[in-house]
Formats: structure tokens, sequence, C-alpha cells
């Protein structure tokens, strides 16, 4: 595991990266809650062992950290029809000694919005999970749009591959996060697989599947949520390629996962140590590299 960057961030003054400081337990702020932060596993793609051990390695390295929590955004597998990987990921991670948390990405559901085993034990969506004193908001980005309005193209590329690539909360979702998300306690912070925005640049592949690995298309209705009720931080996945953190508004950073088991790719991951009341944090990126 390598150190990749660091970002401080306190309350009103943004986020700065700074030198590259050792991950440990010595430096764990008296309070704080530690975040640990995958996506996009796609267990059962490729050299399945290698997979399932990258995801045991940073279970096991977490558990040294004195991590509190593990949240997952989205594709755990990468077939959600192979019942095997499923149960092998659940019974990992229900195994675990620190809880996780999860949302379904694209390649979690078959069908936009269905119930399956994966779903059914990560929802339901939307969602609060309390740990300390933070809120995680869990919401589903592949609730929407339904399969029938979806273009021709992404149709098409569904019937081959097997499942949907854009996503949306819809109207009902968003509406039911703005009537729960009002008059809150706590550092608030929000869990979503479809990113928010398109990075610029992007890498080859994903300018030109632009129309398949297109943001969430509610993105400025959620953000507008997530605004009016204090959200500190948003934890999200789907695209593979590194992000550098941003903040659309003040006190609001938006992470994005990577991938934390790729193969050929450094496979990524961040911990996230934040303060009771949402005054300060810091984001350790880390990667690793195939044994």
């Amino acid at each position: 595991m390598r150190v990749e960057r660091v970002y401080d961030w306190k309350k009103g003054a943004g986020l700065v990266e700074v030198d590259p400081v050792p991950l440990d337990l010595s430096i764990k702020p008296g309070g704080a809650t530690r975040i640990a932060h995958l996506s996009d596993t796609h267990l059962g793609k490729g050299d399945r062992q290698e997979r399932r051990q990258q995801l045991k390695d940073w279970l096991q390295l977490f558990s040294g950290l004195d991590v509190e929590v593990v949240v997952h955004s989205g594709d755990l597998v990468e077939d959600c029809d192979d019942d095997e990987e499923v149960q092998w990921a659940l019974d990992l991670l229900d195994a675990a000694d620190i809880p996780v948390l999860g949302v379904p990405g694209n390649h979690d559901v078959t069908q936009p919005g269905e119930q399956n085993r994966l779903t059914r034990q990560w929802g339901p969506f939307p969602r609060a999970e309390k740990v300390g004193a933070l809120q995680f908001w869990l919401v589903d980005s592949m609730r929407c749009p339904p399969a029938e309005d979806r273009s021709p193209r992404e149709k098409e590329s569904a019937r081959i591959s097997g499942f949907y690539s854009r996503g949306a909360l819809g109207d009902e979702q968003l509406a039911e996060l703005k009537a729960k998300m009002t008059h809150l306690s706590g550092v608030q912070i929000l869990v979503i697989h479809h990113h928010l925005r398109q990075p610029v640049p992007a890498k080859p592949f994903y300018e030109e599947n632009s129309e398949l690995m297109a943001p969430l298309e509610d993105a400025d209705q959620l953000l507008q949520i997530a605004r009016q009720a204090g959200v500190r931080l948003v934890l999200h996945g789907h695209r593979h390629q590194y992000v550098i953190p941003y903040m659309p508004f003040e006190d609001l950073v938006i992470l994005n996962g990577g991938s934390s088991t790729r193969d050929g790719w450094p496979k990524r991951a961040r911990v996230i140590d934040m303060g009771q009341k949402g005054e300060a944090l810091r984001i350790w990126e880390l990667a690793r590299f195939s044994r």
C-alpha cells in the first residue's frame, strides 16, 4: 500500500493538498471517526482469486488502522446473476470486524430499480445509518431512468453486456430525501454510485463513451438538497480513473472512489478522519498494485 496524496480540510478554509504523511493509529485525532472508502471491486471479473484477495487485503489493512466504518460505493460484483460471487462477497463483508455500508452500482442490478439479494442486503434506499457522530445517507442511483426510457445505444449495450450504465435517483427518491434531510444533527455524509460531474480531462474510453458513462442525470437537484441539509462529504464511484477531490460549494467535499481491485491499474481506496462536528477532515489517498 502506498500513500499517494494527503489532503487537509478545515471548515471554511477549503481543501489543501499537503506533503504525504504516514497513515497510522497515532495520528487519529481524538473524537474523530475514521472512514474507509472502497468502490468498484467488480468481484468475479478477470482473475477471481486476485480480486477476492485484494478485497481481503483492504479489509485487513483497515482493521489495523482503527477504521470504524467501511463504505462501498457500488459495483461490488461484476455480474449480479453470478450467485457464487455474490454469496462470497456478502459472506466476507458480513464476517468483517468493521461495519460495511454499501449502495448498488450499475453492475449490481440487471434492471433499473430492481430488488435482488445484494440490494436487499444493503437497502432499502434511501436511508440513513448513524456511526458515531456521522450520519450516512445511502441512495440508489440505479433507480432511474427505467429501461424503456433509455437510449437505443444504451439498450443495445445492455443487451450485450447485461447491465445499464446511466443513473438517476428519480423524483420519488429525491422527494423522500428532501423530506428526511431536515432538522439534522451530527455530520451528514452522502454515498452514491454515480459521479456528479464529468471529470476533465477524462480517459479516452470515457470520452468515447460519454453517453453511457454520463454523470448522474439529476445531480443538480441532489446537490441542492445536500447543500440545504448541510452535507459535508459525498463518496461515489463508477468512474475508475482517479479524480482530484473537489468542492462544488463551500464546505462540501466530493471524493471519487476509483476502482479498489482493477486489473493492471492502481487499486484505489481512501481513509478519511472526520471530526465530531465536521470541523476538520484529513484524506489519505491510497494505492495498491498487483502482488
